[in-house]
């Protein structure tokens, strides 16, 4: 669906499904759902966030500000190890969002990067399909509005 003339989509994230095949490769945004998942799970999507070069993530969830922090350390790591683990030519910007609506809202109308003009926009769903609907409620909203 399209809003705000950019490309939405939700993603529910799975152990036992390659969800990663469906994340874009470049000017995307992305809505991280969590409401406690564990870490090594968390670690796993935040990678594969970073090396499919997205530009701004926002978390959302009752997690979200635990999941920001993990966003942000595993950002911080990359760009001090001696090894220089993969990261995008640009920054990657994060906030969080206690406010599930508002979350949502600022991601889609109000998100911005400095570098690059962000097109796409994935709500990645790690609450097993418990936010669906809400989500689903929330995006039919902005389209009859």
């Amino acid at each position: 669906m399209i809003i705000n003339a950019k490309d939405i989509s939700i993603i529910r994230y799975s152990t036992s499904e390659n969800w990663v095949k469906n994340l874009p490769n470049a000017n995307w945004l992305c809505i991280l759902l969590d409401n406690n998942r564990s870490r090594n799970y968390l670690n796993e999507v935040i990678s594969k966030l970073i090396h499919h070069d997205v530009c701004y993530v926002c978390t959302i969830g009752k997690s979200c500000e635990k999941t920001h922090d993990l966003v942000d350390e595993e950002i911080i790591f990359r760009v001090v190890d001696i090894e220089n683990p993969y990261l995008p030519k640009h920054s990657i910007l994060t906030t969080w969002h206690t406010d599930f609506e508002e979350g949502i809202h600022f991601a889609i109308f109000s998100a911005q990067h400095e570098r690059v003009l962000i097109n796409k926009i994935v709500l990645l769903d790690m609450t097993e399909g418990a936010e669906i609907s809400r989500i689903n409620k929330l995006l039919d909203n902005y389209v009859t509005s």
